[in-house]
């Protein structure tokens, strides 16, 4: 498998999709627009590894300092990790109660670097996550190529803004954005492409001299606090001659000005 390698089973008897990061690995193994949502979720929520059951506790515990977990790995060296508790468990191929961690994924990644991951290895949707791709998250260079869309001539792409202004998310990004120098003015926007089966998503663009990688770090996961549990949001950086930027330098007002 390869960067990119997505797998489907046939079996679809399965609670999957319980959580956004779970929709948004469904939606990234059918889009490729929906890589670098799927790469940002993975990192901010938490996965679920196998342990071994020495020094840990049942429940919720706090590690001390080093303190030394083993993980369960597969005869081939692969790690498996899993998108919830849930996805241990899909077609019956673990049958009794097994010991677990709880991890945020950028902590576990920083960790096992060097090793290969197996996402959901028993489930209708996984990946294979291999060293490189693992260290491009870890450094924020997989941000750095946006998926690109083949938009084909009868394909319509709309811009708007959503119905219900979102107040609590656009102060918290002020919030944030008065805090990094870096963004001068950020717009707020709706966009559909309605050769897609998704629904609309919010859209923030940013006008800024860094790489959105920089600003994504943190403001992605202060975004995610205020979304529905089928939403997500995208940021881009405004860019001259680009349709969608226009869009939103010349018929909308910023949300944020420095």
């Amino acid at each position: 498998m390869g960067l990119f390698d997505f797998f489907k089973r046939k079996d679809t008897r399965s609670t999957f999709p319980e959580n956004e990061l779970e929709v948004s690995l469904m939606k990234a193994s059918k889009d490729v627009s929906q890589r670098n949502n799927f790469y940002m979720k993975l990192l901010w929520n938490d996965l679920y590894v196998l342990t071994s059951g020495r020094n840990t506790d049942e429940g919720r515990t706090v590690l001390k300092k080093d303190t030394t977990v083993e993980f369960v790995t597969f005869p081939n060296g692969e790690i498996p990790v899993f998108t919830s508790t849930n996805r241990i468990f899909d077609k019956g191929v673990i049958k009794e109660e097994v010991p677990f961690m709880a991890m945020k994924g950028q902590d576990l990644f920083g960790i096992v670097k060097g090793a290969t991951l197996i996402l959901n290895p028993y489930s209708d949707y996984g990946k294979e996550l291999i060293p490189g791709e693992i260290e491009s998250m870890l450094n924020g260079s997989i941000f750095d190529h946006p998926n690109k869309v083949e938009i084909k001539e009868d394909t319509e792409v709309r811009l708007g803004q959503p119905a219900t202004y979102p107040e609590g998310l656009i102060e918290a990004l002020c919030e944030l954005f008065e805090k990094k120098k870096s963004v001068k003015v950020a717009y707020l926007g709706l966009i559909e492409f309605k050769s897609s089966n998704n629904p609309p998503n919010l859209i923030i663009a940013i006008d800024s001299k860094e790489e959105i990688s920089s600003i994504t770090d943190e403001a992605g996961p202060l975004a995610e606090k205020f979304l529905g549990p089928k939403e997500f949001i995208d940021f881009i950086i405004i860019e001259p001659e680009n349709g969608v930027s226009d869009y939103f330098v010349n018929e909308t007002e910023p949300f944020y000005r420095a």
